[in-house]
């Protein structure tokens, strides 16, 4: 550790600059007094180890300066200080209670001045680290990184970031390869890869770009990081995901900037809707529904990044059918073949569906929910979300025609290629192994936990809301509305609407949907589905709703905007007729609400009247005919002061229609005016005349005193059995070639 000039032993390196040796009788000591400027200290030898002293005091014979486990002063140059100094780095290294030397005190060579300078670490020996400390070591290192470079949106700025982020990912698996025990070697690599993957969201800014980060692989690159080990790197690659297919990108003055192009100046909305459409095909063609399907198995949603994981797996998968939906995906590929759907996708080539079915019936341990309380995405969130998903899915027409997936009662088990455990509670066994799942059992048994009680907070409202649309929709299938049948479906609506609860509104329309039926088919299911609703008392149930009868009507759950007080407020108007926004807004859905009841009722009627016959089980013909006669057929002129009504609201509405703007409009642009004004009138009630009118048809064409009724009925209201013909033809006139366009002529002609 030292050197000797003439007779001083000096700290290693020292350098002697403007150093003049005056004579052979000066000694080195007095010669650095002067030029440090320090006064001569007297030398101690009596062998002490070491000699306090807070600054440099000159040399001193067989000692050295430094600070050390004693602190800071001269210390005994020799083995036994060379020991004990080894010693202490000894006890250093094992996290003893030695103090390590933190400095050395140094000659500056051009400057007559001392200085601290910070000696080398030492190396230490290798600790194992928990996963918590690895992750805030490697927090606190990327918050002292400097911020990433922004993304250069031109083809070579792409372009240069495609090929660092492929070099990045290379980097980092061949040190997961080399260092698969010690996540320290590849921590800050890792890092730098998710700052390269994040880059890419300001390609948002300009959508042009996206033929650019198509044409570069980035999209390839992407999909294989969706299979990275390290679930954040697939958590970031989901998010830019979410920011590049965001719908609201589509808007020449979206929230998201995205309407700009190459010099500011906007670009076209077919163009910006090719370059979104580009980007999405090579998503779906690159197997990223697989993978996004397969990550949802590895995310934790009590671990609030996993949470956020899955919520923006949702919000994708959302913006991907939305995009479908609008015919993007198709134009933009340049095909005339029609592409696969996206829910074609989701229900032939993955377990995404049966995966939102789980997590629908996922019960919440008191574990969860106290890892959750605190969460900004909690469980209940994500199990709304799915259902609006699920809803999104099984309201596709590619699902309701049967072009693609399967029965409820019986879809795959999801799988994920993460995911080791064979154990999922969803999955049931129905005789095909223990690879299927019930579907249908679990919008039920959803359903079910609200037959006696209204859901208590908005997004259980919603949640409701969401099944009972999934369980419609899904009852346009043949094979679905067999089960939910036999899994006692019926029964369970009806008990719904018995109990006045906020659930029987919803239950309304699946029983719309499991009886009306969606095509001109063999329609065996839905005759036996109106045959049970006959069966099991439906009638009974069925005709207070169609008679208006307030007592029988479902209510609204006070967490609904329907249901709640400033509704009643809106409809009473107790205030003096001052009624605020919030109250006309609250007034407008409780009166949407009575509307839907009335709407479904008449639905659920005519289905009624079109599937049963008189060969049909359990004497239901002649039980639903009794019905229009009994008490003095009240049933009969409540049809009638429907059918009138409906009547003038589709006249008003096509009369509208023809003086407004959207009919001049529409006129000028070449469109149809007659076939658009007929839409506006079966929107406005046209539609409700038709089928009220079929009803009353049948009441006639079964029961002769029904029939003479409804005509002194006509004849009280100035009018005839002729406005019922009238609209018996306009309904045959929109009806395709089939069981029910016969019924219709049949009715045309005997009544």
């Amino acid at each position: 550790n030292t050197f000797t000039l003439g007779t001083a032993p000096l700290p290693l390196g020292c350098t002697y600059t403007h150093i003049k040796m005056a004579s052979k009788s000066s000694s080195v000591v007095d010669v650095l007094d002067r030029v440090i400027g320090l006064t001569t200290t007297t030398t101690t030898t009596d062998g002490t180890e070491f000699i306090a002293s807070d600054k440099w005091r000159g040399s001193k014979p067989g000692y050295v300066f430094q600070t050390g486990e004693l602190g800071t002063g001269y210390y005994l140059d020799g083995p036994t200080a060379v020991k004990k100094r080894a010693r202490s780095d000894d006890n250093d290294d094992d996290g003893g209670g030695g103090k390590r030397s933190s400095s050395v005190v140094r000659f500056d060579a051009t400057k007559d001045t001392t200085h601290s300078i910070p000696p080398r670490p030492r190396p230490s020996k290798p600790q194992q680290l928990s996963g918590e400390q690895l992750l805030a070591q490697a927090e606190q290192l990327a918050s002292e990184q400097p911020s990433p470079k922004l993304l250069e949106l031109s083809p070579k700025g792409i372009q240069s970031a495609a090929h660092s982020l492929d070099k990045t990912l290379q980097r980092n698996q061949l040190l997961r390869a080399q260092y698969q025990d010690d996540p320290e070697k590849f921590m800050m690599n890792e890092l730098a890869l998710n700052d390269e993957i994040v880059s890419f969201q300001n390609a948002a800014v300009d959508v042009s770009c996206y033929d650019s980060v198509v044409e570069c692989g980035v999209m390839g690159t992407f999909l294989t990081l969706l299979s990275h080990e390290n679930s954040d790197v697939a958590i970031s690659v989901i998010d830019v995901l979410v920011e590049l297919l965001d719908t609201m990108l589509l808007q020449e003055d979206g929230k998201k900037g995205g309407g700009s192009g190459e010099g500011g100046a906007s670009l076209d909305p077919v163009e910006r809707a090719r370059s979104i459409g580009i980007l999405a095909n090579a998503f779906v063609d690159g197997g990223g529904l697989e993978l996004i399907t397969s990550n949802l198995g590895r995310f934790d949603e009590t671990v609030e990044e996993d949470a956020k994981g899955i919520e923006d797996s949702l919000t994708l998968v959302e913006s991907l059918l939305d995009l479908d939906r609008a015919g993007i995906l198709q134009r933009a590929s340049g095909k005339e073949k029609p592409l696969p759907s996206v829910v074609s996708c989701i229900c032939n080539q993955t377990t995404f569906v049966a995966w939102l079915f789980g997590r629908i019936d996922k019960k919440e341990s008191d574990a969860d929910h106290a890892a959750t309380a605190n969460a900004t995405i909690s469980p209940a969130v994500l199990k709304l979300h799915s259902s609006e998903v699920l809803s999104s899915i099984l309201q596709h027409e590619d699902y309701s025609m049967q072009r693609c997936g399967r029965a409820l009662a019986v879809l795959p088990k999801y799988a994920s290629a993460f995911d080791d455990s064979d154990e999922n509670p969803a999955a049931k066994s129905n005789g095909e192994g223990n690879n299927v799942l019930d579907g249908m059992e679990i919008l039920l048994l959803s359903i079910a936990a609200y037959r006696k009680t209204d859901p208590q907070i908005e997004v259980e409202c919603e949640f409701l809301e969401n099944v009972f649309d999934s369980l419609a929709a899904s009852l346009m299938r043949e094979d679905n509305v067999a089960d939910f049948v036999e899994k006692e479906g019926i029964e369970l609506m009806l008990r719904c609407v018995r109990e006045k609860v906020h659930s029987g509104g919803g239950a309304l329309k699946v029983l719309n949907f499991a009886l009306s039926g969606a095509g001109n088919g063999s329609n065996d299911a839905y005759k036996k589905a109106c045959e049970t609703f006959v069966h099991v008392g439906g009638l009974k149930i069925l005709f207070p709703l169609y008679m208006a009868r307030k007592s029988a009507i479902p209510c609204p759950a006070t967490c609904s905007e329907g249901g709640s007080n400033l509704a009643k407020k809106g409809m009473t108007k107790e205030n003096g007729g001052a009624v605020s926004k919030r109250a006309k807004r609250a007034a407008h859905a409780r009166k949407k609400w009575l509307a839907e009841v009335e709407h479904n009722a008449i639905y659920i009627m005519y289905a009624l009247t079109r599937y049963i016959g008189k060969d049909s089980q359990y004497d239901a013909h002649a039980r639903l005919l009794v019905k229009f006669v009994e008490d003095d057929c009240e049933k009969c002129d409540r049809t009638i002061e429907l059918c009138l009504k409906f009547d003038e609201k589709a006249r008003i509405a096509e009369y509208q229609y023809f003086r407004s703007d959207e009919a001049e409009e529409a006129e000028q642009a070449g469109v149809d005016i007659e076939l658009a004004a007929l839409d506006a009138k079966l929107r406005g009630g046209g539609d409700m005349f038709h089928r009220l009118c079929a009803i009353l048809s049948f009441a006639c064409i079964g029961s002769a005193r029904s029939h003479g009724h409804v005509r002194d009925q006509l004849k009280l209201q100035g009018s005839g059995i002729s406005v019922i013909k009238e609209g018996l033809k306009e309904f045959d006139s929109l009806l395709a070639i089939g069981p029910q366009k016969t019924q219709v002529e049949q009715y045309l002609s005997e009544i």
